[in-house]
């Protein structure tokens, strides 16, 4: 859509749990589009509830402000759809103004600050689950229309690092559980066949270049029984 030239500007999904859209943003930035970052707070972390070691990580700043800045700090973009319950739920939003300079820039104090927040959630992630996954697990994986069972496994990779990186069981479970049920919007099959489809996805796997098929295929095995919820949609 970006590279059509015929729009002014994009609705992205983009936050620290999902860096890839970046290159999204530097497209649109190369023509000048505006950015529009959806649903920071619940797609980007369900962060209005965040993890006791997302609070500990992101100090001293909220999981919630964090996230903002974060949007913020990358150039192009404009925009945060923060959404809101209740009046009071913007405060969190309003006092990101405290980190911004009058061209509505992040001070250099506050970019230092985000910088260093990122580098330890990274590290923490890497620690938990070994650096080397934690920078390739998601490399060459297919799409969902050509896996076998049709299982998301990117999405389901990605959910299962943040819960068992950063502890952020609920987030990745309320995503999960969209898998099978949401659409166009969030496609493909949760990893209940992931077991009984092993050997093929390992094969599959192999074949499209993943640096880990078996311990994905584990990976997938493991993360239905922890993030299926049948009764919740």
């Amino acid at each position: 859509m970006i590279a059509t030239d015929r729009f002014d500007y994009v609705n992205l999904h983009y936050y620290y749990i999902a860096r890839k859209s970046a290159l999204a943003v530097k497209a649109a930035r190369r023509r000048d589009m505006g950015v529009f970052i959806i649903s920071p707070n619940d797609k980007g972390g369900k962060l209005y509830d965040p993890p006791a070691k997302l609070r500990s990580l992101t100090a001293p700043f909220s999981p919630m402000r964090f996230n903002d800045l974060f949007c913020l700090s990358t150039p192009g973009v404009h925009t945060l759809s923060v959404g809101a319950a209740k009046p009071s739920d913007f405060d969190e939003h309003i006092a990101i103004l405290d980190n911004l300079n009058d061209d509505g820039e992040l001070t250099a104090e506050t970019r230092s600050a985000v910088d260093e927040i990122i580098g330890r959630l990274d590290s923490e992630m890497a620690e938990r689950l070994g650096a080397v996954w934690f920078a390739r697990s998601l490399d060459k994986l297919p799409e969902f229309r050509e896996t076998p069972g049709r299982i998301n496994i990117p999405v389901i990779i990605r959910l299962w690092n943040l819960a068992k990186g950063l502890d952020m069981l609920e987030y990745a479970k309320m995503r999960y559980n969209l898998l099978g049920d949401g659409g166009d919007w969030f496609p493909g099959e949760n990893a209940a066949s992931a077991a009984e489809l092993a050997d093929d996805i390992t094969k599959f796997l192999e074949t499209s270049g993943s640096p880990f098929p078996e311990r994905i295929v584990d990976a997938l095995k493991d993360a239905h029984p922890l993030l299926a919820n049948p009764d919740k949609k």
